[in-house]
């Protein structure tokens, strides 16, 4: 069938059918066979160039012809050539109909999937700017906030998009875009720790956790290393939220990569800011960090307290051991040191001096602060070693309006005072008065000397 021909309408159908009747007809006198061969034939070819393969309904009648036929055959034939022309026309009328549907639908589908994947192809230079700028971050919170703007830009209708940051275990949210969700649990800890992408259903949304960082080595003694992981909860609706996901992934790779950076900063860091002996913090990044805590409790009206910690006669204990046992006797004081805060994130220590230790506690004064101290005291008296081992410690509040460094002379003086009352005991530095700072003259302590 020539396609380029449309169906013809059943008036035409008839005419075809009526003129090859009407010629079969004319068979019927004289010669019938040559007269419907004639008919047909010459029909047939002038309307095939006209109408296609539908002319040959006219030559249908001349079956009317055939031996036992006669003007009811042809006629019957005529109606049957009819019939047969217009159900077939019919028939390819409807394939066509459901054929011009289906590419309709077709490339309705095909405009769709073109501007989902222009919007995936659009998305990838976000890739490009994540692997720039997340690999020249240097600071946690600046890494975490990048992170979480470039996810967002990735899955522009997420519902939530969260960045989980922490070492050891200890996970918490630094940046957070959109609605719902709570503080890191153990859906976060485990993707950290185990570093595999978790999914979960929350109604019509996904929740996908992917991991920051992709191993899984166990930490050393003397470094956490630092894990992550980004959050997104999105409902997958289409093909282009399910390549933003697999973007998605692409860009927790590099933001790993990025977090690596991050936490070898953070290591030469602590390398330079804390004691090569104890691993506490130096004099210097102490004062700093101190100085900080004091502006906001200043401005959230909260207390800070602060101990000095000073060891007991250690040039006498390295004469008698050696300075290599001293140097362990200093390392367990440290050690101390640490456990005794360890339940507090916020609060920090340093080696002060020598053998003289600070510690800083935030929202701890009073009782509490003495309490805290004596508790320290007690666990210095039990690190293991070749003598016993024991400290003076000395307490202080910080005041209202009292500059930082007189509140720590306040607690030196206090220590002072613990060594004048025979070592190895808290004294505490209520009355003692506020110490000027610029002039580094502690308040007058009588008794015997450090």
């Amino acid at each position: 069938m020539n396609p380029a021909v449309p169906p013809p309408s059943l008036s035409r159908l008839a005419v075809l059918a009526s003129a090859g009747t009407a010629a079969a007809a004319t068979g019927l006198v004289g010669a019938p066979d040559l007269a419907a061969v004639a008919g047909g034939v010459a029909l047939g070819a002038l309307a095939v160039p006209v109408m296609g393969p539908w002319a040959l309904t006219a030559v249908v009648p001349g079956l009317g012809l055939l031996p036992g036929g006669g003007p009811v055959a042809v006629l019957s034939a005529g109606a049957m050539a009819v019939g047969i022309g217009w159900g077939a026309a019919t028939a390819v009328r409807a394939r066509s109909e459901r054929r011009e549907a289906a590419l309709r639908e077709e490339l309705r589908n095909a405009e769709q999937e073109g501007r989902i994947l222009l919007g995936i192809i659009r998305r990838y230079p976000v890739l490009l700017e994540a692997c720039q700028e997340l690999g020249t971050s240097r600071e946690v919170d600046q890494f975490a906030q990048a992170l979480c703007e470039h996810a967002r830009r990735l899955l522009p209708s997420a519902q939530r998009i969260a960045v989980h940051l922490g070492s050891g275990g200890r996970l918490t949210c630094r940046a957070v875009s959109g609605s719902g969700g709570a503080e890191p649990g153990e859906d976060e800890r485990f993707v950290a720790t185990e570093a595999r992408t978790l999914v979960r259903r929350q109604g019509e949304a996904l929740r996908v956790l992917e991991p920051l960082r992709g191993d899984r080595r166990a930490p050393s003694d003397d470094h956490l290393p630092l894990r992550g992981v980004l959050e997104a909860v999105i409902t997958v609706t289409d093909i282009g939220e399910r390549l933003a996901l697999e973007q998605l992934q692409a860009l927790a790779r590099l933001g790993g990569l990025g977090l690596a950076a991050v936490d070898l900063v953070a290591q030469a860091r602590s390398l330079a800011l804390h004691d090569d002996l104890t691993g506490l913090y130096g004099q210097h990044e102490f004062l700093r960090r101190l100085e900080e805590m004091t502006s906001v409790a200043r401005r959230q009206q909260t207390t800070l307290g602060l101990v000095m910690c000073d060891m007991d006669h250690l040039k006498r204990f390295n004469d008698q051991h050696g300075h290599a046992a001293g140097d362990e006797a200093l390392k367990g004081v440290a050690q101390a040191i640490r456990a005794a805060i360890a339940d507090q994130p916020e609060a920090i220590a340093c080696r002060y001096g020598g053998e003289e230790f600070a510690i800083a506690l935030p929202g701890l004064t009073g009782q509490a602060l003495a309490t805290r101290a004596e508790a320290l005291r007690q666990a210095i008296a039990r690190v293991p070693g070749q003598a016993l081992v024991t400290a003076s410690l000395g307490v202080a509040d910080l005041r209202a309006d009292e500059p930082m460094r007189a509140a720590l002379g306040r607690a030196d003086a206090a220590c002072y005072r613990a060594k004048a009352a025979g070592r190895n005991v808290v004294a505490l530095a209520d009355d003692l008065p506020s110490v000027d700072p610029d002039s580094c003259i502690l308040p007058r302590i009588t008794g015997a000397p450090r």
